[in-house]
């Protein structure tokens, strides 16, 4: 995050398409340290479900989110919004200390596979790369 503001989040929500599984959410600070924000089926009631643990997200923290997805179609899927097309988004809801310090970017986002992986910037945790992997 670039803003000079801290938020805290008290909610998520995950979404994809037909072949969404699980969608991750995780705060990572500036020491690489990563703090899971939620985790979801995103086949389940589209809702924001509550976190349970107190996060802050300072200046200098990043949010990522991992989609695992299974293509049983005998063709490839592409990126978009259509019910014909997949999506990885995870949403969350959040509170700031003072009324006149919101975000300014409300949306942040990469452009995703083939184009982006998690390990060619980030050094995941073994523990991550097997916990986006299980099913909620």
């Amino acid at each position: 995050m670039r803003e000079s503001i801290i938020i805290h989040p008290f909610a998520y929500r995950t979404h994809t398409h037909k072949l969404g599984k699980v969608v991750t959410g995780y705060r990572i600070d500036r020491n690489n340290n990563w703090q899971l924000i939620g985790k979801g089926n995103p086949q389940l009631p589209q809702m924001f479900y509550p976190i349970h643990q107190q996060i802050s997200i300072r200046p200098g923290d990043m949010v990522v989110a991992r989609c695992t997805m299974f293509n049983n179609q005998s063709h490839p899927v592409q990126i978009g919004s259509t019910g014909d097309d997949e999506m990885c988004n995870f949403y969350i809801m959040y509170y700031v200390e003072r009324m006149d310090h919101n975000l300014k970017k409300k949306i942040c986002f990469t452009a995703g596979p083939p184009n982006f992986y998690w390990d060619n910037v980030f050094q995941v945790p073994k523990y991550v790369t097997e916990e986006t992997n299980k099913f909620p």
